[in-house]
C-alpha cells in the first residue's frame, strides 16, 4: 500500500525521457559506425545497380475481331453447337488472349525474329551492352540445332579493325562443359561444331575504329520462349469490349516493340489459316477434279474428231437434228442430273476416306441440294472449332469431348444425307434416261453413225458442263480466299517506356540505407 501512495507517473516519464537520451546518445558515440556502414551500403548498391541491365516495358493495345470471326461460320451450326452446350460466346474472347500468348505462338514469333539469340558489348565497370540489328559482328544458329542444345552456348568474340575476328566458345556436350578458340579471318562463314553451325556475319555499315569485345549466347528457342512468355502479359482493358492490352519487358525497347508487332502478324495468320480451311480444301478438291475431268474431257473430244473423221460427217443430218430437238429439254436435265451425280460421288469418295476423318469438307463445290450444303457447313464448322478450342486446352477437356461426340452425330448425318441424295439424282437419272429412249425410238432409222454421234456428243456435253462449272467454282473460291481479313488489328502502336521498370532503383538504395543503419545497431 505504501508503494502505491508513492506512485508519482510524472516521475517515471522523466526517468523513461533520461533512458532514452541515454540510449540515443549511447549510439551517438559510434556515429563514424553508421556513417561509414550506410556508406558501404550506398555504395554496394550503386555498384549492384551499375551491372544491371535496365528492363523497360512495351505495351500496345489490339482489337479482335471476334464477331467478324464468329460470321465466317455459318449461324445455324453456331445454333446447334450451342443447343448441344458445346460452345460459350462469352469465352470466345478469353481463348483468343489464351491463343495471343500461348507457348506455339510465342515460340514462332522466337524462332522468326531469332530471339533465342542475344549479343552485346562488353563494357568495363558496368553491365555489358544489349546489341539488337546493331551488332558488328551477328551469330547465328538454326532454331532446329538450337533446340537440341544441352545448355547455354556461350561466345566471347574479339573483333579487330582488320575484320579479323577470335572467338572462344563455351558450351555442354554429354553433360561436360567444353570449349574451344578460334580465329576466322574471313567473314562472313559457316562454321561447323559437335553442337551445329555456327553462321558470322560482319555488318559491313559499322566502322571500326578500335578493336571490340562481343559475346553472344545461344539457349534454346523453347527455354527463350518460355522467358518471353513470362514477361508477356494479355489482358482485356474491360468487360465491354474485345480489345486486349499487351506488356511486354525487354532490356531493349526495339525489340520488345518487334516482338509485339511479330506476334501480331503471327497471330493473325494462324486465325487466317483457320478460317480459310474450308476454303483450302476446296480448292485442292476442285483441283484434283479439274484435272481428272480435263482428261476425260481430252478423251471424250478425241473420241468425237475420231468418229467424224471415220464417219465422214462434218454436222447432222435432218433425222438426227430433229431427235436431238426432240430429246434437247430432257438432255439438258439429263447432263445437270449427271453433274450433280458426280459431284456427289466425289464428295461420298471424300467423307468416306479414313484420312479424311478429322479433316474439313469442301464445300462451295455446285451443290444444288441446300439441305446438303447446310448440313456441311456445319459439320465444318464444329471441325474448325474443335481445332480452336484443342489451342486451349487438351483432348480431355469436358467441352472437346463433347464436341468430338457432337461431331461424330454430325458426320454420320452427313454421311446420311449424301446417301440420300445421291439415290434421288440417280432415280432422276433413270426417268429421264426412259424419257430420252422414247423420244429416240421415233428415229429409230436413222444410221447407226447418227445415234452413237448423239451418244459420244452427250458425254462430251456432260464433261464440257461439268469443267466450266469447276472453273468458274475455282475462282469464287480464290476470290473467298483472298478476300480474309485479320482477326486482330493494332489499335494502339507498341510504345516503350522511358523509364526502366526494373532493377528499381530508388527501392533498392532506401534498403542499402536501412540495411546501413541496422547493421551497426544489431552489432
Amino acid at each position: 500500500m505504501a508503494e502505491e501512495k508513492n506512485f508519482n507517473p510524472q516521475q517515471q516519464e522523466e526517468e523513461e525521457g533520461i533512458n532514452l537520451y541515454a540510449l540515443i546518445f549511447k549510439y551517438l558515440i559510434y556515429w563514424p559506425w553508421f556513417v561509414a556502414s550506410i556508406l558501404v551500403c550506398l555504395i554496394g548498391a550503386y555498384v549492384y545497380l551499375r551491372y544491371q541491365t535496365p528492363v523497360y516495358n512495351v505495351k500496345s493495345a489490339v482489337l479482335i475481331k471476334e464477331q467478324d470471326r464468329r460470321r465466317q461460320m455459318n449461324n445455324n451450326a453456331f445454333a446447334a453447337i450451342q443447343d448441344m452446350g458445346m460452345l460459350s460466346m462469352t469465352n470466345n474472347f478469353d481463348n483468343e488472349i489464351h491463343i495471343l500468348q500461348s507457348h506455339t505462338m510465342v515460340k514462332k514469333v522466337v524462332s522468326d525474329l531469332e530471339l533465342y539469340i542475344n549479343h552485346s558489348k562488353e563494357r568495363n565497370f558496368a553491365y555489358n551492352q544489349p546489341l539488337y540489328k546493331n551488332e558488328p559482328v551477328k551469330v547465328y544458329m538454326n532454331p532446329e540445332e538450337a533446340d537440341k542444345l544441352e545448355s547455354v552456348v556461350k561466345i566471347q568474340m574479339n573483333y579487330d579493325t582488320n575484320r579479323q575476328l577470335k572467338i572462344k566458345v563455351e558450351y555442354t556436350k554429354e553433360q561436360e562443359k567444353k570449349e574451344f578458340t578460334a580465329t576466322i579471318k574471313q567473314l562472313p562463314t559457316a562454321y561447323p561444331t559437335e553442337i551445329g553451325v555456327l553462321t558470322f556475319t560482319p555488318d559491313t555499315t559499322i566502322v571500326l575504329t578500335e578493336p571490340v569485345s562481343l559475346t553472344a549466347t545461344i539457349t534454346t528457342p523453347t527455354a527463350a520462349t518460355s522467358n518471353y512468355c513470362t514477361n508477356l502479359s494479355v489482358s482485356p482493358t474491360s468487360k465491354t469490349t474485345t480489345i486486349a492490352q499487351i506488356n511486354v519487358k525487354n532490356t531493349i525497347k526495339q525489340r520488345g516493340i518487334d516482338f509485339i508487332y511479330r506476334l501480331i502478324e503471327v497471330y493473325n495468320q494462324d486465325a487466317n489459316d483457320e478460317k480459310n480451311e474450308v476454303a483450302q480444301k476446296t480448292a485442292e478438291f476442285i483441283e484434283e477434279r479439274i484435272s481428272i475431268i480435263n482428261k476425260e474431257l481430252s478423251s471424250t473430244e478425241d473420241d468425237l474428231a475420231s468418229f467424224k473423221q471415220r464417219s465422214r460427217l462434218t454436222d447432222l443430218t435432218s433425222d438426227a437434228q430433229m431427235a436431238l430437238q426432240e430429246t434437247s429439254r430432257y438432255e439438258q436435265q439429263l447432263n445437270a442430273n449427271a453433274t450433280q451425280i458426280n459431284l456427289v460421288q466425289y464428295l461420298q469418295t471424300y467423307i468416306n476416306t479414313p484420312a479424311n476423318a478429322d479433316e474439313v469438307i469442301p464445300a462451295n463445290v455446285g451443290l444444288e441440294d441446300q439441305n446438303l450444303a447446310n448440313v456441311i457447313n456445319q459439320y465444318n464448322a464444329m471441325i474448325v472449332e474443335r481445332k480452336r478450342l484443342l489451342r486451349t486446352s487438351s483432348e480431355n477437356n469436358p467441352a472437346v469431348i463433347n464436341m468430338n461426340s457432337g461431331i461424330e452425330a454430325m458426320r454420320t448425318t452427313v454421311q446420311t444425307t449424301v446417301n440420300s441424295v445421291l439415290r434421288g439424282l440417280q432415280i432422276a437419272q433413270k426417268n429421264l434416261e426412259r424419257e430420252v429412249r422414247k423420244y429416240e425410238g421415233r428415229v429409230s432409222n436413222a444410221p447407226t453413225h447418227e445415234k452413237e454421234f448423239i451418244s459420244i456428243s452427250r458425254q462430251q456435253e456432260i464433261k464440257a458442263s461439268l469443267y466450266i462449272m469447276l472453273l468458274q467454282k475455282r475462282e469464287e473460291n480464290a476470290i473467298t480466299l483472298a478476300a480474309t481479313a485479320s482477326n486482330g488489328r493494332i489499335i494502339e502502336n507498341p510504345l516503350a517506356g522511358n523509364a526502366p521498370v526494373a532493377p528499381k532503383k530508388g527501392i533498392f538504395m532506401l534498403v542499402a540505407l536501412i540495411l546501413g543503419l541496422a547493421i551497426p545497431v544489431i552489432v
